[in-house]
């Protein structure tokens, strides 16, 4: 895997579950982001005060909730935070329920590093 040129230096919050696409997002991004990484919704939640993220990069599916659940759990808490939401499932259903909330981009997994790191840099 190839690093993005650019350093993107922005502080965030992975929420994966799957520990091999959480170890990819460490190797890739070590050099260009301060990383903080969850496993669940409850992880999440108990790291958004401390950790400060600028951007949230959301799994939709984790072992304890729901990603629509949890991004209207941190939308109460953090309204402005930019959140990147990625899925392993194609369906339009995922897509159409999170749309009433405001997120930062969708991505369906497998997807390229240089694409969530094109969001996470873009995430306003």
């Amino acid at each position: 895997m190839t690093s993005p040129a650019q350093p993107l230096q922005r502080r965030v919050l992975f929420v994966e579950d799957e520990e091999s696409l959480a170890s990819a997002y460490r190797r890739y991004f070590e050099s260009q982001l301060v990383m903080a990484f969850a496993g669940s919704g409850e992880q999440a939640l108990s790291q958004l005060g401390p950790f400060d993220p600028e951007v949230l990069v959301l799994d939709m599916r984790l072992p304890d909730t729901d990603g629509v659940d949890l991004l209207r759990r941190i939308r109460s808490q953090r309204p402005g935070l930019p959140v990147v939401i990625t899925t392993a499932y194609a369906s339009m259903q995922p897509l159409l329920e999170v749309m009433g909330l405001a997120h930062s981009g969708f991505l369906v997994k497998p997807f390229e590093l240089t694409e969530l790191a094109r969001l996470i840099s873009e995430a306003k």
